[in-house]
């Protein structure tokens, strides 16, 4: 898939966004644009995963004492072992202190990918990339990796056998590290917990908050970037390095603190980020009056001010509002009565859309789903008049934040169908529907599975949204024959007591 990327995207170099994607033809919706594999796959900090298959590792190779494995897997690299196996054998490596120190599996990883003439090229490509050294030296991140990865592997003697070893200092060290800090991606560990992928082509598509391409990572853990919508030719391809649904402070902090830059793409500089409002107040002044007023950031004076009556907050005065807000949603957690309550009291201080109303939604419609799926809940019509809603507002908010093919779109989609649906029956069922009307509303239903399907249809089919597609698909044929059902006349009985 390689040579499909180079043939519908170039690379190119700037100033502002440095190494880059373009594309090289115009692009449609739904068109893939790269399948890949990643260079290497490390744990997350303090994990220890089998070299092999990466669950967590019971015990080391017997062969080489070094590398992780779990109880299924014997063994692992055979370059790997045996360059590991000789370190040992012609240099005192105080195994025991790697152990301490899980960490420095990887980077040891990074290290071989030099020793092996095979991958030599790539470990060169590797160090090219961005690490953002200068900025991250002696930061808490830095000093982090000091003590846990660096100081235990220069102690060890293992790096004094390898053919780089010239090249090795602490800051060559840091800079690996720094690479992988800045370019990897999060992936799912067999276990769903997070591990790092290394991916060279799509480490260099840029980043926008309203992205134009989407990624997903299948079993295999291939990244598929996709075009979400249609791109012209010469158009910068990009993808989004964070959670969409968060606000623009938020989102512009992450990119800071883990990528290194300030976000300057058109959501973050409009202060309704598209009118969307996901980071806007209500005005408390203008409540009180009964007319309707919000707040929001004044970019030129680092302050926020009411659209309505020019009323002001402070920078200061929103934190501690955020702050004391997202605790008592922390609280709140998982408890449906308390989230409801919650909600009521934030409507009063955000705005509907604001990221943290939005995450409240989210947390109740994560409910009431466990609740509609259990076998020992009997849910009635307002519990699914209100997931629906829930489902409603987050589709009506996905429209103005990912326009074009959205997962997450995809499967509020999803959840509102099968809502509705069953609704349409209890409603049905207390006749309050007509055949005709079930019919009618079913259809609807049916039309809403189908933009789901084709919302999700782009994604691996390895993966929990292509596994979803298998089942939307499962209750769209159910429904139709629902339906069709509902066209064939009632059968007629007698009287028995005629």
């Amino acid at each position: 898939m390689s040579e499909e990327f180079y043939k519908k995207c170039k690379i190119c170099k700037n100033e502002v966004l440095g190494r880059h994607v373009k594309t090289a033809d115009d692009i449609k919706a739904g068109e893939t644009l790269l399948l890949e594999k990643p260079l290497l796959i490390l744990a997350s900090s303090g994990d220890k995963r089998c070299s092999n298959c990466f669950r967590f590792a019971q015990h080391y190779c017997s062969k080489c004492s070094l590398a992780p494995l779990c109880f299924d897997c014997g063994q692992h690299s055979d370059f790997d072992c045996n360059v590991f196996k000789d370190l040992i054998t012609r240099f005192e490596v105080q195994r025991n202190l790697l152990k301490k120190y899980p960490g420095t599996y990887g980077l040891l990883k990074c290290l071989l990918l030099y020793e092996n003439p095979e991958t030599r090229q790539y470990f060169e490509a590797m160090v090219c990339m961005q690490s953002h050294l200068e900025r991250r030296r002696n930061s808490s991140i830095w000093q982090e990796h000091d003590k846990e990865i660096i100081q235990p592997l220069m102690k060890s003697n293992i790096l004094k056998g390898l053919q780089i070893a010239e090249r090795i200092n602490k800051d060559f060290l840091q800079h690996i590290c720094g690479i992988w800090d800045v370019n990897s991606y999060e992936i799912r560990a067999p276990d769903s917990a997070a591990m790092r992928g290394l991916y060279m082509n799509a480490s260099m598509m840029a980043h926008n908050c309203q992205p134009n391409a989407n990624q997903a990572i299948d079993g295999q853990y291939r990244m598929k970037v996709y075009a979400n919508r249609d791109i012209a030719k010469n158009a910068t391809v990009t993808v989004s390095y964070t959670n969409v649904l968060l606000g623009t402070e938020e989102r512009r902090h992450i990119l800071n603190e883990g990528k290194y830059f300030h976000c300057t793409c058109e959501r973050c500089e409009d202060p309704t980020e598209l009118g969307s409002h996901m980071s806007t107040l209500v005005c408390g002044p203008c409540a009180a009056k009964s007319q309707e007023g919000f707040v929001i950031k004044d970019f030129a004076t680092n302050s926020w001010r009411c659209s309505t009556c020019s009323h002001t907050l402070r920078n200061e005065q929103v934190e501690q509002l955020l702050e004391k807000v997202k605790e008592e949603v922390y609280h709140s957690q998982d408890d449906l009565r308390r989230l409801e309550y919650l909600l009521i009291k934030l409507n009063q201080l955000l705005h509907k859309n604001h990221f943290i109303v939005v995450d409240v939604k989210q947390n109740i419609a994560n409910i009431l789903r466990n609740i509609i799926r259990s076998s020992l809940q009997k849910p009635g019509r307002q519990l699914y008049e209100r997931k629906i809603r829930l489902c409603q507002e987050l589709v009506m908010l996905l429209h103005i934040i990912q326009p074009g093919i959205s997962r997450l779109k995809g499967i509020g989609l999803y959840e509102m169908a099968t809502a509705s649906a069953e609704l349409y029956r209890l409603r049905f069922g207390a006749g309050e529907l007509t055949v005709a009307e079930l019919q009618e509303s079913l259809a609807q239903c049916e039309t809403m599975f189908k933009e789901a399907i084709r919302l999700l249809l782009y994604e691996p089919n390895d993966t929990p949204e292509g596994e979803l597609v298998k089942s939307i698909m499962a209750e769209l044929k159910d429904l139709r024959n629902d339906i069709q059902l509902l066209d064939k006349p009632m059968p007629e009985f007698e009287d028995v007591h005629e």
